[in-house]
């Protein structure tokens, strides 16, 4: 695996001399490539704040190799949805569910220290070995991987509590709590929210967070799912599809760059 993104970051390189900046993803039988300019977006030919907020993380996580221009845009949303709920003044704490490295959770923690949050942003996490067991709604045919590649994958997102602690030691209304979902869920059971965040890939730990978190989200709130939608992670959308099934929801939009928004 470590060969194959050796390969990939060499290639991006090369197109990136020419002045092109490409990202290649695994093809399947039949695979389009295509390529945007993200400077047709003004957001990015202008470098606004969201975009310089985006690799001011990127840079305090060390995951510059992460890079994407997908990921660029979910987290754009990301942004545009948490400035939202705080100019709405719905009161309620943050959360969120997952975060590795903390690139997400310093974005979000700066936009509440600009906003002059006086909440509290609650942080769950594993921080060991990264992913949590995938299910039988975790398997998909494009990315079938051997029992060696999905250990290597659930390493390769595994991060320190110490470490996330350091890039958000800024932040003193940020709450870290280490274990696997939803085990310590219940210390935040008398609480309102009016964001959550959630980034656990897999189906349980999604579904799992969209039960517990839903009925504490006061009216107008807004969940963020990172992975809805992706062909890589395709429990993730399955457990909110799921969810939609049982529970009644203002909206629920699908990002076309993967992830979604639910508005309670």
């Amino acid at each position: 695996m470590k060969i194959k993104r050796s390969v990939k970051a060499g290639m991006e390189a090369l197109f990136d001399l020419a002045g092109v900046k490409a990202y290649f993803a695994r093809k399947r039988d039949k695979s389009d490539m295509v390529f945007f300019d993200r400077n047709m977006l003004s957001s990015f030919y202008n470098n606004n704040g969201r975009v310089r907020l985006y690799y001011d993380g990127l840079k305090r996580t060390k995951g510059e190799w992460t890079d994407n221009f997908s990921k660029q845009c979910r987290f754009y949303g990301l942004q545009e949805m948490a400035g939202w709920v705080l100019g709405k003044e719905l009161g309620g704490d943050f959360a969120e569910c997952g975060c590795w490295r903390g690139h997400s959770t310093y974005i979000i923690s700066k936009i509440l220290s600009d906003n002059n949050f006086r909440a509290s942003f609650h942080v769950f996490d594993s921080f060991e070995n990264g992913l949590s067991d995938k299910t039988p709604e975790d398997e998909n045919e494009r990315f079938a991987l051997s029992a060696k590649e999905v250990a290597q994958e659930k390493m390769m997102f595994g991060s320190t509590e110490d470490e996330v602690r350091k890039v958000l030691s800024d932040f003193k209304f940020v709450k870290l709590y280490k274990g696997w979902i939803p085990e310590r869920f219940k210390e935040v059971e008398g609480h309102a929210f009016s964001f959550v965040h959630i980034d656990v890939d897999l189906y349980q730990p999604t579904l799992d967070s969209l039960r517990f978190f839903f009925p504490r989200i006061v009216a107008g709130g807004c969940i963020v799912v990172d992975d809805y939608g992706f062909t890589k992670f395709p429990g993730s959308k399955k457990a909110v599809d799921t969810f939609l099934s049982e529970n009644k929801c203002y909206l629920c939009y699908e990002l076309p760059m993967g992830g979604c928004f639910i508005i309670k």
